[in-house]
């Protein structure tokens, strides 16, 4: 008669369901993104709880992103999470969480961008504006010629 063998695992463990522990994700948030999802939630006096809930998804999710246990959500979930900590501007956590907003990637391909950014970087605020508003008044300018023919 064969001996049948006894596993000291319950059906559990042997599932994977008991002492099942969490592997780090590839991609964590950068703590940039972690640091500015905090910074948001305590000028707001919101707590992690009410974000997740304002935003529609799990405190555990939530909770998960910020202590490195998951990788970065979607998009979409993160221009949410700006918009419900009324950061300016929203694209602010994408940008800081390592991505680039779709609108921005065309205009980001242009070969003289980076060096438009390097030397943009060494500016101080009030001349940061001159650059802005002479760049959208040269943009109104080439969409109105743009209009006329």
């Amino acid at each position: 008669m064969p001996i049948a063998h006894t596993s000291t695992l319950t059906a559990g463990q042997r599932q994977g369901k008991v002492g099942f522990m969490r592997r780090a994700p590839k991609h964590p948030a950068p703590e940039g993104f972690i640091a500015l999802l905090q910074e948001g939630m305590k000028t707001r006096k919101i707590s992690l709880n009410q974000l997740a809930e304002r935003a529609g998804f799990s405190p555990a999710f939530l909770s998960r992103i910020l202590n490195k246990q998951r990788g970065l959500p979607s998009d979409k979930t993160i221009l949410r999470l700006a918009e419900e900590l009324d950061l300016e501007p929203r694209e602010r956590l994408l940008i800081e969480a390592g991505r680039i907003p779709e609108e921005l990637k065309q205009p980001l391909n242009r070969p003289e961008i980076p060096a438009l950014l390097r030397a943009t970087g060494k500016l101080s605020e009030i001349d940061l504006q001159k650059v802005i508003k002479t760049a959208e008044a040269l943009a109104l300018r080439q969409q109105r010629g743009r209009k006329r023919t």
